[in-house]
């Protein structure tokens, strides 16, 4: 019938061909493909389609930051479409989101200064007019941004003559007819917007416009209509935009009439809003400008959850008198900025050497908050906007490892809800690694905590969990002894290629097993325990067979990313048997190998290259390798950081994977949360990290922390909560601890081989001078004793 169908549409077999051969590439699919990514791939596809077109016509438009460089010729950013019908964002997919503590709604801001409050939706744009001309900041070379106070409030300024205008973002909490209350408090009942403030710090006045446009970082969105209510700006019939008082001009356009900033520019701007003004095309879009005299600060509002589409004038009336007014609500970025100065006082307090490094480890603690969106934990705060057991689970690990507790369980009590009747924790389909991921989380959060009144809530699907990894394994017999046992073929981590089997879903599986045994010991469980502990031990049998036979086929210990696959990018995730995993050792031939193949083959400098879906510099993925080197001593782990600082953005995001010409991000969420976890997780493990049954202080020590004090304080570790502090005396560094142990009366033995390899304790605390560090010829003057 297929064919038919394809045959009076001129679609001959050997085009259907490239289909079918495509889906040979990896196994046959053995179970239906996953239906939750069908609308997201139809959303992203249809929307760039869309913008393609659009944009070839719209030459005369302001577009966002990303698209004017991709459709400028003199531009480095420049893609050519050739034939292909689509337009996306390849080049700069780099933003940064603002939100509330425990909110599930966060708005982004591009590197302009462009935000986006809603999903997939419009954007408000900002446009300055000085003495000379209109500045519009997505075209404009002398723009900076950076967070203030590392909190995530974004301060975006545009040079103009004489001075500068800034405009600053963050988003507030605030009871209607009430007050604001900074970003303390989450959502519920009271009314969630982030806010814009822009301040004129040139010494003449000018005029700013606040800019609503039919796009945002990732494409067009589609905005039908636009009205203005007194002060409130609608789109599509939702409250969009409060304004704080009626704007002294307005432009008001159409698709086909062209863009308002034409007017804006031109001086033509009106006194009256267009009544009905509607875009068939959906690209309608509207300015409204006010005079900012020197020193003066404006500011506008927009909700943070959205209201349904709607063409009834008289609903969009009432939405609009629902919305609170303004001047009573918002507070000022500085008042923000100090609400999350408290948010940083909780948990593990880490005290590091001035600098980047540091900057960006206090601003990334803020938006891991960001992050935890309640019962769940979200890798992106636009694109990758939902939950997946994978991410949670290096998110959940990075919350507790900073003493978020409360976050991770209240994340971990919603686990039983997510899982299905036959044992399966599903956030996808065919994701044959959440089961592992999801007990592995729990346990890691049970070992930093010792909650055990969490693991007896959740044991019952803890044992269903365990079981669910067994029967999944045998569900089909299989004649290649090198797949026998292994969990099936799936599409697993998107990075890992096409369907097939994978040592990823393995490793997690059996470190599921393994934590899952312990878990089941300590809700007192030992029969069930026992008989995951056997399941574990008969997995792993299966999975050294494979290993072995692999390593035979293709002459190497190195781990590919299955047992059918060459040796290809996809093997960074057998990485994951070392580290976080604890499988096997840094020191472990296999790992070895896996390490030296994948730098000689797929490291471009410093970073790692994802050849595979990414196709550009992986972040996490980067950082994943460093962590095995940095366990088994090897100091490129310290190179692999320094790329990705300096690959940050200047508000301390990454994206999923960065371009390597541009250094803009190609791939996935530009505000990527697993990167985030990933990054302050290492920098945990550089000052403390579990070994077996040591922890490791100062395990390596970056060259900017030589002769420098670092502390940490109340750090959660396997052991207990810890309180470490490094002093100098010249090029002798001095190590001050205190452990309390979960257990009394237990014996850790503390190491510091970046410091002295020699040096152990058994001491719950102490201090001591150790021998002259390699390094610390540079080191700081000596200091007073230690303690």
């Amino acid at each position: 019938m297929l064919r038919r169908v394809m045959g009076r549409l001129r679609i001959t077999d050997d085009i259907v061909r490239y289909l079918s051969t495509f889906q040979r590439l990896g196994e046959t699919v053995e179970v239906e493909l996953p239906g939750e990514l069908l609308p997201v791939g139809a959303r992203t596809v249809f929307r760039a389609v869309r913008t393609r077109a659009a944009a070839q016509l719209g030459v005369d438009w302001v577009w966002p930051y990303w698209l004017d460089r991709q459709l400028d010729p003199r531009s480095p950013a420049f893609v050519p479409r050739g034939h292909l019908p689509v337009l996306t964002n390849l080049t700069n997919r780099n933003w940064t989101m603002v939100g509330n503590v425990g909110s599930r709604r966060e708005a982004i801001v591009d590197p302009r200064g462009l935000v986006t409050p809603w999903y997939d939706g419009w954007s408000l744009d900002w446009w300055v007019g000085a003495d000379d001309r209109w500045h519009l900041p997505s075209q404009e070379s002398g723009v900076r941004q950076r967070l203030l106070g590392n909190a995530p409030v974004v301060e975006t300024v545009v040079r103009v003559p004489g001075g500068e205008v800034a405009q600053r973002v963050y988003a507030v909490t605030a009871v209607p007819g009430g007050g604001g209350d900074g970003a303390a408090a989450g959502g519920g009942s009271q009314a969630e917007l982030v806010v814009v403030e822009l301040e004129n710090r040139s010494p003449v006045p000018v005029v700013v416009a606040l800019a609503v446009r039919p796009y945002n970082p990732e494409g067009l969105a589609v905005v039908e209509r636009v009205g203005l209510h007194h002060r409130t700006v609608t789109v599509d019939g939702r409250p969009a935009l409060l304004l704080p008082r009626p704007p002294a001009r307005i432009a008001a356009s159409t698709f086909h009439a062209g863009d308002s900033v034409n007017v804006v520019t031109a001086g033509r701007a009106g006194a009256e809003f267009p009544e009905g003004l509607r875009c068939e095309v959906g690209l309608a879009q509207a300015a409204f400008l006010y005079p900012l005299p020197h020193t003066a600060t404006i500011r506008a509002a927009m909700p943070l959850s959205p209201e349904r589409r709607t063409r009834r004038r008289g609903l969009a009336r009432r939405r609009v008198e629902r919305m609170p007014e303004l001047p009573a609500l918002l507070p000022s970025s500085e008042a923000v900025v100090r609400s999350w100065a408290a948010h940083g006082r909780r948990g593990m307090q880490l005290s590091l050497p001035p600098g980047r490094l540091a900057d960006a480890v206090e601003a990334n603690r803020r938006y891991l908050l960001l992050f935890h969106d309640g019962d769940e934990v979200t890798p992106g705060a636009f694109t990758y906007h939902r939950f997946w057991f994978r991410d949670a689970a290096y998110m959940l690990a990075a919350l507790g490892r900073y003493g978020f507790h409360a976050e991770v369980s209240e994340v971990l009590r919603s686990y039983p809800r997510r899982q299905r009747l036959d044992g399966f924790f599903f956030s996808q389909r065919q994701e044959w690694d959440a089961n592992g991921a999801a007990l592995w989380a729990l346990a890691e959060h049970w070992r930093l905590t010792g909650d055990q009144e969490l693991v007896g809530e959740l044991a019952p699907a803890v044992s269903r969990g365990v079981r669910w990894i067994e029967r999944k394994r045998h569900a089909r017999r299989r004649r290649d002894p090198a797949v026998a046992g292994l969990m099936p073929a799936s599409i697993s981590a998107e990075h890992l290629g096409p369907f097939d089997f994978y040592y990823w879903d393995d490793f997690w599986s059996l470190r599921g097993l393994k934590d899952g045994a312990a878990l089941l010991r300590v809700a007192g469980r030992p029969e069930a325990a026992a008989k995951a502990e056997e399941w574990a031990a008969g997995l792993e049998a299966d999975v050294r067979r494979s290993l072995a036979l692999v390593a035979e086929r293709q002459g190497s210990p190195a781990i590919p990313a299955g047992p059918g696959r060459h040796f290809d990018p996809g093997a960074i995730g057998s990485l994951v048997a070392c580290s976080p995993l604890g499988l096997l050792g840094a020191d472990d031939p296999a790992i070895a190998a896996t390490a030296e193949a994948i730098r000689q083959r797929f490291v471009v400098e410093r970073a790692f290259f994802q050849g595979i879906s990414h196709t550009g510099l992986g972040t996490y993925l980067t950082l994943q390798l460093a962590e095995v080197e940095m366990r088994a001593g090897d100091r490129r782990a310290m190179e692999r950081l320094g790329w990705l600082l300096e690959a940050a953005t200047p508000t301390f995001t990454w994206p999923e994977a960065i371009h390597p010409q541009l250094g803009g991000g190609c791939m996935g969420d530009g505000h990527h949360g697993w990167a985030a976890a990933e990054f302050l997780s290492f920098v945990r493990n550089l000052v403390v990290r579990e070994e077996g049954e040591d922890l490791v202080l100062f395990g390596m020590l970056p060259d900017a922390w030589v002769g420098q004090a670092v502390e940490a304080h109340d750090a959660p570790t396997h052991h207990g909560d810890l309180s470490v502090a490094l002093r100098w005396h010249g090029e002798r560094p001095a190590l001050l601890w205190e452990l309390r142990p979960r257990v009394p009366g237990a014996r850790v033995r503390l190491r510091a081989p970046g410091l002295d390899p020699g040096w152990s304790s058994l001491d719950v605390r102490g201090e001591v001078l150790l021998g002259p560090h390699p390094a610390g010829a540079a080191a700081a003057p000596p200091v007073e004793s230690p303690g």
